[in-house]
């Protein structure tokens, strides 16, 4: 049987020894082909102190760089990538045994996926203090076109991609996600830019992993907003590249904010209001924020080398 390689990239920030468990549930997995990235961010050299215990292993690669942002970190982990295949987690989650098997098994199904999200599910914790980021579907889904974006809704803690749409599509926006200015939605984002282009996106309950990001009930309200304003930016850079199918996905979204729960668990029904009001603001943000549209990514004035 073939297993083609497939490199896992985590792009990490000031997080000293809590990545070494991530790490550690990495080089666990049954798959026999595989290489790891981390791209370092940190202000410290804590995270490069733990990491070297795995220097010995010639699937690990490190790479520290004093450039920030989430998405401009998996773009710096993926170009210095050949393998088609690229799996992205996040510095504080456990992966199974089985998580690479699963991802390599569900782009086998058919060439046209270009990205495949899994579960990410809450570890141990006590709801009486906080809460843990989560997704969950149980039923996987084939989106095939940017009319089905809706029903696929996973986030970047559980998510595979093939270079090759990465790179047709320019990367992830480096304005969008952590550390960046709009903070977040730079996984939507490149679903949407995916969908666009003909590229398939796939769902299923048969990859995960266990999300290990403790936050208490009062950082929930940053956090909160930091993900509506990443998403209201996206949107509005979309209006402005004439993407007008997007359009029918904001109808989905007033839908949700009146009558449902965020799709991403946050352990308590965060104000409506709260998440209308971020989303208008970097909604309105996107309006004055220069965009290249012929990659439909925002512009960074003053870009980093």
């Amino acid at each position: 049987m073939e297993y083609p390689l497939i490199t896992i990239v985590i792009s990490t920030r000031n997080r000293g020894d809590r990545i070494v468990k991530t790490v550690q549930t990495i080089f666990e997995n049954e798959y026999p082909h595989f290489d790891l990235r981390v791209i370092d961010q940190s202000e410290d050299d804590l995270t490069e102190t733990f990491l070297r215990r795995f220097r010995g292993d010639p699937r690990f690669h490190y790479l520290r760089t004093a450039l920030k942002g989430l998405s401009l970190g998996r773009n710096l982990g993926i170009r210095n990538t050949q393998s088609e295949f690229i799996a992205l987690t996040d510095d504080d989650c456990e992966i199974p045994t089985n998580w690479l098997r699963e991802l390599a098994s569900a782009f086998s199904m058919d060439s046209r996926i270009g990205i495949i999200f899994g579960n990410a599910m809450p570890g141990y914790h006590d709801q009486k203090k906080g809460f843990i980021p989560s997704y969950v579907r149980k039923e996987p889904f084939l989106a095939r076109s940017i009319f089905e974006k809706n029903r696929v809704e996973g986030i970047s803690a559980c998510m595979g991609l093939r270079r090759s749409v990465w790179q047709a599509l320019g990367g992830f926006d480096e304005m969008l996600g952590t550390g960046a200015p709009f903070r977040s939605a730079e996984d939507t984002d490149f679903t949407i830019r995916a969908l666009l282009a003909g590229y398939f996106v796939y769902e299923t309950p048969n990859i995960h992993v266990i999300h290990q990001g403790f936050r208490t009930y009062e950082q929930g309200h940053n956090l909160i907003a930091g993900y509506l304003y990443g998403i209201g930016a996206m949107f509005f850079k979309h209006l402005k590249c004439k993407h007008w199918s997007v359009i029918h996905l904001l109808f989905h979204l007033m839908w949700r904010w009146a009558f449902e729960r965020p799709v991403v668990d946050f352990g308590y029904l965060p104000s409506r209001w709260l998440r209308l009001a971020a989303f208008v603001k970097r909604f309105m943000k996107g309006a004055i924020t220069p965009i290249d549209k012929t990659k439909c990514h925002y512009i960074q004035r003053n870009k980093r080398s």
